[in-house]
């Protein structure tokens, strides 16, 4: 029989434990390992609830790009035609605007009759009167498109200022007086007959001025 080895002898403490461990004050230092993971979790909670709110909203913005993308693409061939249309119209009313603005700066022949007629004195009668379109060389390159008033008619007195006083007033009608230049080339007074016999015929034109 084998001989056993000898147990260890117990050597006790090299001096004796006196403390009192629930009497002992808790110095344990103070966990903040779980406010930190605590402020990590609210961080990440937050990340994440920012970004599905993002992807939520660029998901509804591409959603409508989409949307608008297509009715543009729907409404392309519809608008192409209609600028198309405008171009023409453009195009083709230019001349109509043109004879519209020629026709609105001419004066209105039923104003100037009326106009000659309150100015005409018991003495003067009309033969004729006549309203023609002439170009005003300007000068250069330069023209003007304006109207001449040719008026013929006859004077049974002979007071010859009576005609030049129913031109003044004539001039200064409101159908003449904006197209007068008061250049004295614009005005032009003939006269014809037998002053002895107290008739004479005259011939009276006005040039006007082109519409600003």
């Amino acid at each position: 029989m084998a001989i056993g080895k000898k147990k260890p002898e117990v050597v006790p403490f090299w001096h004796p434990n006196f403390r009192v461990v629930d009497a002992l004050p808790d110095i344990k230092q103070v966990r903040t390992g779980f406010i930190v993971n605590f402020i990590t979790v609210t961080l990440a909670v937050l990340a994440l609830g920012w970004t599905v709110v993002t992807e939520v909203e660029i998901h509804k913005v591409n959603t409508d790009l989409d949307h608008f993308n297509t009715n543009i693409a729907a409404l392309t061939p519809t608008n192409t035609k209609d600028l198309a249309s405008s171009a023409r119209f453009v195009s083709t009313s230019k001349p109509l605007q043109f004879a519209a603005k020629f026709f609105s700066e001419k004066l209105s022949p039923l104003d100037v009759y009326s106009s000659l007629m309150d100015a005409r004195p018991s003495d003067i009668l009309f033969d004729s009167l006549e309203i023609d379109s002439v170009v005003l060389d300007l000068g250069g390159t330069k023209k003007a498109y304006t109207q001449r008033i040719i008026i013929d008619g006859t004077l049974s007195s002979n007071n010859l200022l009576s005609l030049d006083e129913f031109v003044t007033k004539a001039q200064n009608s409101p159908a003449f007086k904006s197209r007068i230049t008061g250049d004295p080339k614009d005005r032009k007074i003939e006269t014809h007959g037998d002053q002895a016999a107290g008739i004479f015929t005259f011939t009276v034109t006005i040039t006007l001025k082109p519409p600003v």
